[in-house]
């Protein structure tokens, strides 16, 4: 019998990957594209063991479940082994039913043999049942980025910023765990990055200092006040507020989607 490894490999990564999808929704596991890309990859390369007689020995069902498990602290990288444990169980009942599934479809297809026993010799709703989970694959990937594309043009808004007769126009998205102040105003502050604002003077007057504390860091940050602010939504929504301006050197957002950070107070 030909057996085809490329093959083999990118059917079992395509299955693995569905599998994980459903555990991780079934487990409310947040993940990233990396790491499932990761975890379906060993998954593959897993199925070698049955191909080669000298790695039988590693295809036995207790390498399957730590195979699984390995899987699943890939995708999610937290430190719960009771909540693995479960959600490993739960990746295993689904290749089981996935498995039966298949086996069923083949029987549709291949005859029984008093002779030959049970012989798969045609496997074409094999494939159709692989492009079914590659249909769903791409949707849910799809859908989960438009999803988040579309979450975060919710929270974007066109910062218009007024600094001694001169206006400035900024994307500033709308961060809600950002509660920053400065201290003795009690204006809200506005993260922007320094390179899309030419103004700071080390003396002026309207110069602030504003002390931050995060998780496992705190500092001061320079700002200042600007003669005016204005948020728009969009043609018909704008709000005009009085905002703390703080440059930073970071870049922001790698997309560039957008180039300062709204604490929740301006609105």
């Amino acid at each position: 019998m030909e057996i085809y490894l490329d093959i083999v490999l990118i059917e079992n990564f395509v299955i693995d990957m569905f599998i994980l999808l459903i555990t991780a929704k079934l487990m409310h596991i947040k993940h990233n594209n990396k790491s499932l890309l990761l975890a379906s990859s060993l998954g593959a390369l897993y199925t070698v063991v049955s191909i080669f007689p000298k790695l039988k020995m590693f295809s036995l069902f207790p390498f399957q479940i730590l195979v699984a498990w390995i899987m699943i602290r890939i995708l999610w990288k937290r430190n719960n082994f009771k909540v693995e444990l479960k959600a490993t169980g739960i990746y295993v009942l689904i290749a089981f039913l996935l498995s039966g599934i298949s086996f069923g479809f083949s029987t549709w297809e291949n005859k029984y043999s008093f002779e030959h026993s049970y012989v798969i010799s045609n496997a074409s709703m094999q494939y159709l049942l692989i492009s079914i989970i590659l249909v769903y694959i791409i949707s849910d990937r799809v859908l989960s980025y438009l999803r988040e594309r579309a979450l975060i043009t919710n929270f974007i808004y066109e910062v218009e910023l007024y600094i001694r007769g001169v206006r400035y126009v900024v994307r500033g998205f709308l961060d809600t765990g950002n509660e920053l102040r400065e201290s003795i105003t009690n204006l809200p502050c506005i993260i922007v990055e320094e390179k899309y604002i030419n103004y700071f003077q080390e003396n002026d007057s309207n110069t602030y200092y504003i002390q931050y504390n995060g998780i496992g860091y705190k500092g001061k940050m320079k700002g200042f006040k600007v003669d005016k602010v204005i948020l728009k939504k969009n043609d018909n929504e704008e709000l005009e507020i009085s905002a703390i301006i703080c440059p930073c050197k970071e870049v922001l957002n790698k997309e560039n989607e957008f180039n300062a950070l709204l604490s929740r107070g301006v609105i």
